[in-house]
């Protein structure tokens, strides 16, 4: 465990002297000023009723989005994922990804500037073994929602395979 956080320690340098810095902070970011906080969330994937939390915060000087991921099944299984986001340019992002079966992969998404949704389109690297084109993608559904969407794609069908609300645990004031 401890040499796969050294690598994710290392891996969040490298991006971070590889990629150029926003000439301004993600404190100014659309994406990012609107999903910094706490939220909770509920969904099913895989037929598997779901209770989230994500923890999304600004680190380091503001030039890193890290969101802290929780999930909890009614069964007592849980799971846990770790991402941080770097700002490429306008509009663009790097994305780390680590998660508690020990999988990191790097990733870029992009913020469409008319919807706002940010969308990642990657090769997720499944747990069970091969690998599987899929799309992320986070949507404001008001100033205190948002909804995450997975989808998988086949050929150039996309596939939803689970729909997430989130609300803030704490609405802003």
């Amino acid at each position: 465990m401890k040499r796969r956080l050294v690598t994710g320690a290392l891996a969040l340098s490298c991006l971070a002297a590889a990629t150029p810095c926003a000439a301004q902070g993600l404190a100014e970011d659309p994406f990012a000023s609107h999903i910094t906080g706490e939220w909770t969330g509920i969904g099913v994937y895989d037929g598997n009723e779901l209770s989230l939390t994500r923890s999304w915060t600004l680190e380091l000087g503001d030039q890193f989005l890290r969101a802290d991921m929780g999930v909890a099944m009614p069964n007592g299984a849980t799971f846990g994922a770790v991402t941080y986001w770097k700002p490429t340019g306008e509009g663009g992002y790097e994305v780390i990804w680590m998660d508690a079966t020990g999988r990191m992969q790097t990733f870029s998404a992009t913020r469409d500037p008319a919807s706002g949704v940010v969308r990642s389109d990657f090769v997720d690297n499944l747990v069970e073994g091969g690998a599987e084109p899929r799309r992320w993608e986070f949507e404001a559904i008001g100033s205190d929602a948002y909804v995450e969407r997975l989808f998988r794609r086949n050929r150039n069908i996309l596939e939803l395979l689970t729909e997430w609300t989130f609300r803030r645990a704490v609405p802003r004031s």
